[in-house]
């Protein structure tokens, strides 16, 4: 990952990742969450790769995006688990904004990926709105799907589903500000 076209790919990568994560969410394409599989494991090699570099194996920046970026491909890989358990066409998705809190992820995402400047660029205030909002979104989803489960009981595992990839998605927000917390506090340090 030490080129800027090695880069360029992981972060369109990404951002292909989370647009086939929003589209399966709404349409449960089969196919979709095939190629979702396909590209976290491609990712991962990616990331891998630049792990085994040894070139620069002492840039701390570019060995902790590598790190954050595995476990967010981590993350990643347990919704697609989670999704491939939702087999209900129920348009109980409709009312949760899954999508929203994709959308607000992948420019952080994006600003990781860029591991020279990324202690420059992830902004601690924003990155803590950001979660505070798709917290906020979050706690909204889990009323919405109370009263899906209220009025069928039947609707309990896309529930539970949903609900735990809303919570996957937080986590990685969270990931992300405790990150930028720690270097603005590092860098104030040095």
């Amino acid at each position: 990952m030490s080129t800027l076209s090695d880069r360029q790919l992981i972060e369109t990568k990404f951002e292909t990742l989370i647009s086939k994560s929003k589209i399966y969410i709404k349409t449960r394409n089969e196919t979709e969450l095939i190629s979702l599989r396909e590209d976290i494991e491609n990712l991962k090699e990616k990331v891998h790769a630049g792990l085994d570099n040894k070139t620069n194996i002492h840039n701390i920046n570019y060995l902790t995006s590598l790190k954050l970026m595995l476990s967010i491909l981590q993350k990643f890989t347990c919704s697609v688990e989670l999704m491939e358990n939702m087999k209900s066409k129920k348009p109980l998705y409709e009312q949760l904004d899954t999508k929203q809190m994709l959308d607000i992820l992948l420019p952080n995402i994006k600003c990781l990926v860029e591991y020279d400047n990324w202690t420059e660029n992830l902004n601690t205030q924003k990155l803590e709105q950001d979660y505070e909002f798709i917290e906020s979104l979050e706690d909204q989803h889990k009323r919405v799907l109370l009263t899906y489960l209220i009025q069928d009981w039947h609707n309990m595992d896309e529930v539970i589903n949903l609900l735990k990839i809303g919570e996957i998605y937080k986590n990685i927000a969270e990931k992300l500000v405790s990150l930028s917390v720690i270097s603005n506090y590092l860098e104030k340090q040095n």
